[in-house]
């Protein structure tokens, strides 16, 4: 009898949770899951800050304006301080100089193409991220709707153990039925009330994972609905993440090069300055005045470092072939297994179905011999718990499916 009230109580629960529960989508949590994502607004940020670095490196060619001022005084006496000839006795100079890079162009558009390239690797990474946070919150939603699917199941499971409880009562009562078979059912139904309990509380844990993944704090009973897990149009393959930055590492390696080449090119700047320089503060009047004129450089000899920087791009770029080869082939061969396993699983839903169907029909057949005492009740659990069976592994292999359309549909 308290076996009964408590389970009662427990429906009573569930059954109000679910009543004042909200129903909510997977489109949902994946919403919730980009907009709350760290990582996504810190790439956002990143990609902010790369704009103001392309703007540092137009500011740097610009002309440089800066102020020089210095008061020096060196003083002296018999076999003390240094030389007049050097010192002048003192320095008084104030100026201000103005520089300007000539020629810069190449070197300048270098600059801004590898913050570009950097702006492109972000935006690539993000992608993948968004990618790798929609995988998961779909394969965690997907995990949570089957377990709420058998978290039904199994409540119609009780209710059908409950009603033959009834029967079976009034059938041992009335001595067509033994007393064992009476036991038998309600140690079977409290096995079931327990798988009851069990699945609701996975159900739970199953929510509370899928909020964290998606940054969502509420801790409220939720109702998910069905989710639409289809195989979408594969990508084209050359616009996959990992070989957009495959492309952008080589363009970097390029780069590079064009770098390298322009480090070792003629340089040239021109400078200007206006100000006063004098010796003595008296002169300071007599002595403003100005002074303008190129700066220019040329590397001549470096030890071949040039030569040295040139192969260790050698070698990055190779290593991005490999890679990239081989991304290639593996991309291929898992989608290719990954459509194959989908059909195969889908085929043997599909049977599984078929026989849950007949494993019903058959449990109601035996409902109704039940009723008149012409079958054995061992018969009849025996039916049930292949029917439980059954659906478990329904559930198990629907899963496992809809998985796997996950896992192709997010495949990178």
């Amino acid at each position: 009898m308290r076996k009964r009230i408590f389970l009662a109580f427990f429906l009573i629960i569930l059954f109000s949770a679910k009543a004042s529960a909200q129903t909510l989508s997977l489109d949902y949590f994946l919403g919730q899951g980009l907009k709350n994502s760290p990582i996504l607004r810190d790439f956002q940020n990143q990609l902010n800050s790369g704009k103001l670095d392309s703007l540092l490196v137009l500011t740097g060619y610009k002309p440089l304006v800066g102020v020089t001022s210095q008061v020096m005084a060196a003083p002296f006496s018999t076999n003390f301080g240094y030389d007049q000839a050097i010192t002048n006795g003192g320095n008084y100079t104030a100026t201000i100089g103005v520089k300007q890079p000539l020629f810069s162009k190449n070197i300048r558009s270098a600059q801004l193409q590898g913050i570009e390239l950097l702006k492109q690797s972000l935006v690539v990474n993000k992608v993948i991220t968004e990618t790798d946070l929609k995988k998961s919150i779909t394969a965690q939603y997907i995990a949570a709707y089957i377990d709420y699917g058998l978290l039904q199941f199994n409540q119609k499971v009780v209710g059908i153990l409950y009603e033959q409880q009834k029967v079976v009562k009034y059938m041992v009562e009335n001595g067509i039925y033994q007393q064992t078979d009476y036991m038998n059912l309600a140690v079977s139904t409290r096995a079931q009330e327990i798988v009851q309990k069990q699945t609701f509380i996975q159900y739970k844990n199953d929510i509370a994972l899928l909020n964290l993944l998606s940054g969502i704090t509420d801790t409220s009973f939720v109702v998910l609905e069905k989710p639409e897990i289809l195989i979408t149009k594969p990508a084209d393959f050359n616009s996959l993440p990992m070989l957009l930055q495959s492309r952008i590492d080589s363009l970097k390696n390029s780069n590079a090069r064009i770098m390298i080449d322009l480090n070792y090119r003629p340089k040239l700047e021109a400078f200007a300055d206006a100000g006063f320089m004098a010796v003595k503060p008296e002169n300071i009047p007599r002595n403003f005045g100005t002074s303008f004129g190129l700066n220019f450089n040329i590397p001549i000899y470096d030890g071949k470092q040039r030569f040295q920087e040139y192969k260790k791009i050698d070698i990055a770029e190779s290593s991005r072939s490999i890679y990239r080869d081989y991304y290639t082939s593996q991309y291929r061969q898992q989608y290719n297994q990954l459509q194959e396993q989908i059909q195969l699983t889908k085929d043997l839903v599909i049977e599984m179905n078929g026989q849950l169907d007949q494993q019903k029909q058959l449990i109601d057949m035996f409902k109704i011999e039940i009723e008149h005492g012409l079958v054995r009740f061992t018969d009849y659990l025996v039916v049930v718990n292949n029917y439980i069976n059954m659906q478990h592994n329904l559930a198990a292999a629907e899963m496992n499916r809809l998985l796997l359309i996950n896992q192709l549909n997010y495949l990178k």
